[in-house]
This record gives C-alpha cells, structure tokens and sequence, in this order.
C-alpha cells in the first residue's frame, strides 16, 4: 500500500549516484540531524549504504555548536577528511549557501529532506530556490508527482534505500526491515 520510491523526483538520480560512488570506493558522509527524525534517518541511510559495501560515515550536527543541519565547517571538516560525497538527511533544503560551498569544494551533493522548499515571489507566482545539489530528493518539490507530501525525513530516506537496494540487487525484504524506523520517526516528528 505504500507509494512507489521511483514516483520521487530525482529519486533515481540520487540511487544512481550514490551506486556509482560506491563504485568508484570513493568517502560518503551522511549529514543528518539532532532530533528524532534526524538520527532515524542518519542509522537508515549509514545501514543501507554500508550494505550495499559504501565507505560511509555519518555526522550529526551538534545542537549548540552547530545549530541545525549542514554548515560551513561540517563541509570543511568533511572536505579534509577526504569525503568526496555529502548526503543530507532531514535537512539541506534551505542550506543554499552551505551547499554551493560544498560544489565549490569539489564534493557531490544529495540533498534528501521533508522540510518546506524555499521560495521567491515573483509577481503572483511563487518561485523555488533549490540548493545546487547533483540530486534532491524531497516530495514538496513543485514538480514532484510522489502523492504523500507529509512524509518525515526517515521516510524520504527509507525511500531510497529501497530504490538503492533495487539497483543493487539486493532484496526488498531487506529493504523493508527499515519500515519501523521509519515509522517511529515519522510518529516522533508529527507527521504524517
């Protein structure tokens, strides 16, 4: 009963991606964040990927120090530990000037979020400004046909872990394993 993964925008795009990382042996880091939804989604993500045999590691923004979601010198930090690849989880719709950081730097971008995109107003018409991503993955993108708008974070993430899984061969079952998680961030995070 649940929606397809594939009807996500750039949801292909990110799995493709991510597979070809893996590939190439290249460093993944997850960025996710300090509430329940964040951290659900950093464990589905760093589960998943490692499954599918990435060097990945995860980082999860402190509250105090680095306030909410992906910064300047979370970007940094990753750029000298050698991490050719940054995917957010439940965060990085908004982090416009953190991720042209990042693609300046070199890095490949995935931005999978749940969180309202931002906007401009243009006369009478509302205008997304999207980050400069290689992919984002979030089901409130004006042009994203996924039906559930109301998705938490662990579930945009658990999405592509399925479409992840599938390119890789791995079976759905395993895949679905991760559905709790996903349910207890979406009911911690009032969602939907």
């Amino acid at each position: 009963q649940l929606y397809d993964p594939h009807l996500m925008k750039d949801m292909d795009k990110a799995a493709a991606l991510i597979l070809e990382k893996i590939r190439a042996g290249v460093r993944i880091r997850i960025v996710g964040d300090y509430d329940i939804d964040g951290v659900c989604s950093t464990y589905l993500l760093y589960r998943g990927l490692t499954r599918c045999g990435a060097a990945v590691d995860y980082q999860i923004p402190e509250r105090i120090r680095d306030g909410y979601g992906i910064n300047e010198s979370i970007i940094r930090k990753a750029k000298e530990d050698g991490i050719d690849t940054i995917v957010t989880c439940d965060n990085g719709i908004a982090a416009l000037e953190q991720v042209r950081l990042a693609k300046e730097l070199g890095m490949t971008v995935i931005v999978t979020d749940h969180h309202e995109v931002p906007f401009t107003k243009k006369a009478d018409e509302k205008e997304e400004v999207l980050p400069p991503a290689d992919a984002i993955v979030n089901p409130k993108q004006r042009n994203c046909s996924y039906p559930n708008k109301n998705l938490c974070g662990a579930a945009v993430a658990y999405k592509l872990i399925l479409a992840l899984y599938e390119r890789y061969g791995i079976p759905k079952a395993e895949g679905e394993e991760f559905i709790e998680l996903a349910a207890i961030a979406t009911v911690g995070d009032v969602m939907d």
